[in-house]
């Protein structure tokens, strides 16, 4: 019986299948009977290299902007990897390896069978950590992910790992297990928290071009459930989420609510997935991005998110919700919050602006004094003197009117902003244009003038 790894594409002969012994030989011709009714074009643990062959991919496999996937077959003990180029899944490497020693879906604890499921290799254990039994190196997976804690699966430490003794099917407790040169090999290929791990009863063999409509569906409805996020509807986007799907709820709203804030005081986002994977199980459909945000031209990374999908009534829905660095999501509700609350500050400080102006014009001298600091300065005029002085001058100018223009409001530092603009006055003795600077500071809550400037243009 011969193995096969497959290299650039290649398959390299390994001559060392006779370890397998008898029960091998069992599982493979119950394999090419398993193989020929489900028109799989690999056969037991050989594998048929022909162009058919190899036009034909696990359906599992979809989208996969970077790196590669790693799809394991538990009927036939089989490992594989793929890469896709751009244009097509290529096959890089495939080789036999020994899953659960009881068959069927893992469900608990101790129950020795191999989850099935997608999953993504979360640490690395190398040799100096490891006993015997683990081999050369491992890597342990992300099981239970989200929906298998929503079925109520439990368990731990499902790792893919070497071996130090003759590899035999079905002899772990649950991990998956491959021969130290096939661990160490398959290590290449592999990204922490990046590289999924498919773990199928059996692969399910479909020709290349089934993938792309897929693709186009579920493409379409990561695109849909951007827009939304990028509108800051919350209530339209609880129409994509199942109604016990499992997400950080708190979390999405506020940034959806942040962003809807953002976009009524005129600010521009713009949101993106990139690297979109897309990766298929028999009950679930996993969707796969880096979230790329910009903020009024200012681009954020707020982390790798997950989308658990379910398809029902012809409809995606989302299942699940994960983002693996949620701290950095965090970071953009700040950042959003912290703009938003400086536009907030420009609107209320524009309104303070023009009750400034009226307050000056009808003479009310009381509410004029409630737009100043106690520490206001201007000219040698501490704040009584200000008041004093601008008294006088309203008792005697009748009709004064004040005019702005080019109303600027900019960050001077924190608590502090500028209110720049034009001003033309007008009254009964004088006329005049110039520049009007006033200083505001935060205290208490409120916005007083600490300081003011002025710079005449012209004198009538």
């Amino acid at each position: 019986m011969a193995f096969y790894k497959v290299s650039n594409c290649r398959f390299r002969k390994k001559q060392n299948a006779v370890r397998y012994g008898s029960r091998f030989g069992i599982l493979f011709l119950a394999g090419v009977f398993f193989s020929i009714i489900t028109m799989n074009p690999v056969t037991g643990f050989g594998a048929n290299t022909t162009d058919e062959a190899m036009s034909f991919i696990p359906d599992s496999l979809i989208s996969l902007p970077v790196g590669h996937a790693i799809v394991i077959d538990k009927t036939m003990q089989r490992l594989f990897v793929y890469h896709f180029d751009g244009v097509s899944f290529q096959r890089m490497y495939e080789t036999g390896c020994s899953t659960g020693k009881n068959k069927g879906v893992k469900i608990r604890s101790g129950d020795a069978r191999t989850p099935e499921g997608i999953y993504f290799p979360i640490k690395f254990f190398p040799d100096e950590d490891l006993s015997a039994i683990y081999g050369s190196m491992a890597f342990d997976l992300s099981y239970p992910n989200i929906l298998d804690k929503k079925e109520g699966k439990n368990g731990n430490n499902i790792w893919m790992h070497g071996t130090d003794k003759p590899l035999s099917p079905y002899q772990s407790n649950g991990c998956i297990a491959l021969e130290n040169g096939d661990i160490k090999d398959v290590s290449q290929f592999i990204t922490l928290n990046e590289t999924p791990i498919i773990i199928q009863d059996y692969i399910k063999w479909a020709p290349a071009s089934v993938r792309i409509s897929l693709e186009e569906d579920l493409t379409s409805f990561v695109d849909r459930w951007a827009d939304i996020v990028s509108d800051g509807g919350v209530q339209t986007l609880d129409k994509l989420y199942g109604k016990d799907s499992l997400y950080d709820k708190k979390g999405r709203d506020q940034l959806a609510i942040q962003i809807r804030t953002l976009k009524k005081y005129g600010g521009v986002i713009n949101f993106a997935p990139k690297n979109l994977s897309l990766l298929k199980h028999d009950r679930y459909t996993v969707a796969a991005f880096q979230q790329e945000f910009t903020v009024n031209g200012r681009p954020y990374e707020a982390g790798t998110r997950r989308l658990f999908l379910k398809k029902w009534h012809n409809n995606w829905y989302i299942e699940g919700d994960i983002i693996l660095t949620p701290e950095k999501e965090h970071q953009l509700i700040a950042v959003l919050d912290k703009t938003n609350n400086g536009y907030a500050s420009h609107n209320d400080v524009i309104e303070l602006v023009d009750k400034w102006v009226a307050s000056w014009e009808s003479g009310d001298m009381k509410g004029y004094a409630s737009f100043y600091a106690a520490d206001f300065k201007f000219k040698g005029m501490d704040l009584d003197d200000w008041l004093a002085y601008k008294s006088n001058i309203h008792r005697l100018n009748k009709n004064i009117r004040v005019g702005i223009r080019n109303l600027k409001i900019s960050h001077r530092s924190a608590g502090k902003l500028i209110a720049t603009f034009e001003q033309r006055y007008n009254s009964s003795r004088t006329s005049d244009v110039g520049t009007k600077t006033l200083y505001f500071k935060n205290i208490d809550n409120s916005w007083k003038i600490w300081k003011e400037d002025w710079r005449l243009k012209t004198a009538k």
